[in-house]
């Protein structure tokens, strides 16, 4: 790369490409003319693109990369169609071009606003340039709400506007529902299951025992992922969404969220009186009195089977606040444990709960037993801090010394096998294949064993062992797992069958378990 680095960067969204004026081919002929007028000839240049991403924020790969290079000093000048390429934002843009660009002695160049950094050194460009800037935003939002107003239209015309369909159906040529039979087969049998009475946990069972896939699963399956590589396994959600949805019954419904604002990605639910709902828009999988039926018996409520004046939440309400919540996962499928609501609460891995075949199916690990244990090992650990004292700091550095000269040995022996491997290649005792393998996984263990040396070389100084020992002293003055204790030390605590536990200590206080991260419940 040259000393003067110029960075072109294009960016296009959805509705720009519909205009030919705006496509990348264009922008960077645009831009390439403009550096060749420029007469930077030692330059050299670079190209950054965003393709299909909106301009109102800078929430882009491309113009990430753009300005992190900006920050380390590795681009001297940017060039841009205009503006509103690198950004609609007024004031996110503008603190771009007055402050950061400066900052950096980076020039900014926009080609079709006539605007050149350099000729306006020591003021932002003046009015014209902040009129610009509104202009361009001003501009995005009314095509966003143009955008929305054509939606809606459709919507209210009954078009489908989204990329994918309810499962269960698939778009024709003319963009019209029609049923997708695989699928509409399998929608067809959780709602006859539900009939028969069936609760969601036993239709996952039975689903999962038929080798139904999830709509997901079903998608990767069309897309040409492999059915071995493919997940059998439902959530209750999935099912009761599926009984609730009345496109089943022919009924076109849409407008059921809506974006927060102007090149936001959240989105927020709409009430339901302000859906869209049209009955006998296509073909319907489910008879109405059938979908009738079954949402009675799901949405009935039954009499409790004795009268409570207090909910399990409110009975076991301590149980249900452990520390170790969301922080537990289980080691097989790695979803997170949920904790049952009962007086001798629970993790559950819930999400194989219907795979009986699974590693993990009815996987679970007593809430108190897990607490205890875990507070067990940062007890022990703390206890010799605390009590070992700088006696431990000085035989941890014994320790590293003699690890230390053990590493440096064994890369000089790798080193001599090296040089004796070279021999036989020199020799014709091995082919060049076989040499660069044997010479690549020698590589390998020599870079292995330097990265270790290094980290040991650059361990824990006396600072953080005495940090250590106050640390261990505050908590050996804890008598039970609390939440502050959680939040400092534990990263992640992975389950697995027989009460194994493996817990991810967080990064600053690794080291002060090293000899911890396997251990077993009791």
């Amino acid at each position: 790369m040259g000393d003067y680095v110029i960075a072109k960067y294009i960016r296009l969204s959805i509705e720009d490409a519909k205009t030919d004026s705006m496509s990348i081919g264009s922008q960077r002929a645009l831009l390439d003319k403009h550096i060749v007028d420029m007469d930077a000839i030692d330059a050299t240049v670079i190209e950054f693109v965003d393709n299909g991403y909106t301009g109102t924020n800078f929430e882009r790969p491309a113009v990430q990369e753009l300005i992190e290079m900006v920050r380390e000093g590795k681009v001297h000048c940017i060039v841009v169609k205009d503006f509103s390429r690198f950004g609609r934002n007024s004031i996110e843009t503008g603190y771009f071009i007055e402050r950061v660009f400066p900052l950096y002695s980076v020039r900014f160049i926009s080609v079709c606003d006539y605007f050149d950094a350099a000729d306006h050194e020591g003021d932002t460009g003046g009015l014209e340039v902040a009129f610009k800037f509104l202009t361009h935003e001003s501009y995005s939002f009314d095509l966003s709400q143009k955008i929305k107003a054509a939606k809606q239209e459709k919507m209210r015309r009954g078009e489908y506007v989204t990329k994918n369909c309810t499962f269960g159906y698939k778009l024709n040529d003319a963009r019209q529902l029609v049923i997708d039979e695989p699928a509409a087969e399998t929608v067809r049998l959780i709602f006859s299951l539900a009939l028969e009475g069936k609760k969601p946990l036993q239709i996952e069972r039975q689903l999962y025992a038929e080798r139904r896939l999830p709509a997901r699963e079903y998608d990767k399956l069309r897309r040409g992922t492999p059915e071995s590589e493919l997940s059998c396994v439902w959530s209750t959600t999935a099912i009761m969404s599926i009984l609730r949805n009345e496109q089943y019954i022919g009924t076109y419904v849409a407008g059921k969220t809506k974006i927060v604002g102007v090149g936001s990605g959240k989105a927020i639910k709409v009430p339901k009186n302000q859906w869209v709902v049209i009955p006998n828009h296509h073909p319907a999988i489910i008879e109405k009195d059938v979908f009738d039926t079954v949402n009675h018996r799901v949405n009935e409520k039954h009499e409790p089977r004795r009268k409570r004046t207090l909910t399990t939440s409110q009975r076991y309400g301590d149980e249900l606040n452990s520390p170790l919540k969301g922080k537990v996962y289980c080691g097989c499928c790695e979803r997170m444990m949920k904790q049952s609501a009962a007086k001798d609460s629970k993790f559950h891995c819930t999400h194989t709960r219907a795979a009986v075949d699974a590693e993990c199916y009815h996987l679970n690990i007593p809430v108190s037993s897990l607490c205890a244990m875990l507070l067990g090992t940062i007890w022990e650990r703390a206890r010799a801090y605390t009590k070992v004292g700088e006696l431990h700091g000085a035989k941890r550095s014994d320790k590293r010394a003699v690890q230390q000269s053990e590493y440096e040995k064994r890369i000089d022996g790798l080193g001599e096998e090296k040089r004796r491997l070279y021999e036989r290649f020199v020799r014709g005792q091995l082919d060049a294949v076989g040499y660069k393998t044997e010479s690549a996984a020698l590589d390998a263990q020599v870079l292995q064993l330097v990265g270790a040396s290094s980290a040991l070389s650059t361990g824990q100084t006396n600072t953080q062992l005495k940090e250590f020992r106050e640390l261990a002293s505050s908590i050996c003055s804890e008598e039970t797992l609390t939440h502050q204790m959680v939040d400092l030390l534990i990263e992640k605590v992975q389950v697995y069958p027989g009460s194994r536990v493996a817990v991810k200590w967080k990064t600053a206080v690794a080291a002060f378990f090293e000899d911890s991260q396997q251990v077993r419940a009791g």
